[in-house]
């Protein structure tokens, strides 16, 4: 029985909520079959574990904006073009998809390794991005390490979607839209604040 796109859709959007909701430990196959409206054993005949189907929703998740941040890696664009188009890239996937940094620290530790395998099927390949950035402090007299530089986007694009509950919550006081609208002015923020640090070092 072939798996039809509709049905493989529904499986996959039920399968992320559940997930986002419960965690990959607390949800359960029934729940996902009851969500995505088929009967438990059509969900077993497709994805056979749930940790088959965590690795779809996972897969389906980074697809959204891993290869395109791929194909920019292997442009000639320099880090102060890149670092921009990067961060926008990730805070707009992450305010899409907010279950992303939920699934990424549950990969991190359950599986890790498959993680790192399913990124560089993807088109990322962490080398790539190092020996760019590398290059690019070089060329412009940056002393910086550029792994640096990388922890430094991922943590400040990331870490406020995956610590959501307790930004809004602390930060926010509860209200969603100041947060949404806060995270989309990070987009401007962010570029500036790290190119110029950046720019600091090199005083």
């Amino acid at each position: 029985m072939e798996l039809s796109s509709e049905t493989e859709k529904r499986i996959i959007e039920a399968a992320e909520k559940i997930f986002y909701l419960r965690g990959k430990a607390g949800a359960s196959m029934q729940e996902i079959a009851d969500e995505a409206d088929i009967t438990r054993t059509s969900l077993n005949y497709y994805y056979r574990s749930k940790d088959k189907l965590f690795e779809a929703v996972f897969r389906s998740a980074l697809g959204s904006f891993v290869p395109h941040l791929a194909r920019l890696l292997r442009t000639d664009i320099s880090i102060r073009e890149y670092l921009p188009e990067m961060i926008t890239m990730i805070i707009d996937t992450m305010i899409e998809k907010p279950q992303i940094p939920v699934f990424v620290l549950q990969e991190i530790s359950s599986n890790p390794s498959r993680m790192q395998q399913i990124i560089r099927e993807m088109g990322i390949d962490p080398q790539i991005a190092i020996d760019k950035f590398t290059r690019d402090c070089e060329l412009e007299h940056l002393p910086i390490d550029p792994r640096q530089v990388l922890m430094n986007v991922l943590s400040l694009g990331i870490f406020p979607f995956a610590a959501k509950p307790i930004v809004v919550s602390i930060l926010y006081r509860g209200d969603e839209n100041a947060y949404r609208e806060a995270m989309d002015k990070r987009k401007e923020l962010l570029p500036p604040m790290i190119l110029e640090s950046l720019k600091n070092l090199e005083t």
